[in-house]
């Protein structure tokens, strides 16, 4: 068995992960700037907190893991010195918006409608001191710890340490979530076209189409072109995270 006794995952799960209260409604967020904190207010109780191993989440100093929870957009409020805020990557399927000065990720956010997360912000609730936050529940994109700069030999070790804080590793993300997706792209791919669309897509359809060649006394058509770049899922799943680095 791997020796768990030195291994550190983030300072909030370290010393055993916390309970979470039914009855709690939420809190403010304050960045770590000493002077004119961004502070931000989450309304409600957050969900489907767990440690994340990829490398674009925020991190506490000397943390391996992030911790990451979600909640609706319209819970939250920015209170205080919004000025400061500034998104990481505008390119990102999630909107990071980071202090400037600090650096400290105050809240993520999908502009996307047809992302399978829009409608979710997400948030680190170490930022407040409020207790009763949900708990975290599992551990996502476990191995992508590597290409943060953590030795893969340290592996077993890791994984052993979340199982003992009850927080399931997942090379992805927990089997709640990754249904979720595969609902919304199998929602998607069902969809039917408008009428109207269907109609005039027909002609074109058939002129494009490629004449029939004879084999053997029977009329057979040319074999239609592959797909690009494997399943609607994985395709989705790409443009969900960005990569193997998110």
């Amino acid at each position: 068995m791997a020796n768990t006794q030195t291994v550190k995952i983030h300072p909030a799960v370290d010393n055993g992960v916390r309970r979470s209260n039914p009855d709690f409604s939420g809190g403010v967020l304050t960045c770590h700037c000493a002077s004119r904190p961004v502070k931000v207010r989450v309304g409600a109780q957050t969900a489907h907190n767990h440690v994340c191993g990829c490398t674009k989440c925020w991190k506490p100093q000397g943390a391996i893991f992030s911790q990451v929870a979600v909640v609706s957009r319209d819970a939250i409020e920015i209170l205080e010195n919004g000025d400061k805020l500034q998104v990481v990557n505008k390119d990102a399927p999630i909107q990071r918006y980071a202090c400037s000065e600090c650096g400290v990720h105050m809240y993520g956010r999908i502009e996307n409608k047809d992302h399978p997360f829009y409608g979710l912000d997400f948030v680190h609730t170490e930022l407040s001191d409020a207790d009763g936050w949900s708990a975290p529940e599992f551990a996502a994109f476990v191995s992508s710890v590597i290409e943060s700069g953590v030795d893969p030999s340290r592996m077993d070790g890791i994984r052993e340490r979340l199982r003992e804080l009850g927080l399931t590793p997942y090379d992805t993300l927990s089997p709640p979530l990754m249904d979720a997706i595969a609902t919304h792209a199998a929602n998607r791919q069902a969809k039917p076209e408008p009428t109207a669309a269907r109609q005039s897509a027909a002609p074109a359809a058939a002129e494009s189409r490629p004449p029939a060649t004879a084999t053997h006394g029977r009329s057979q058509e040319s074999h239609p072109p592959a797909r690009n770049g494997g399943s609607i899922f994985s395709r989705l799943l790409n443009k969900l995270l960005g990569g193997s680095s998110r």
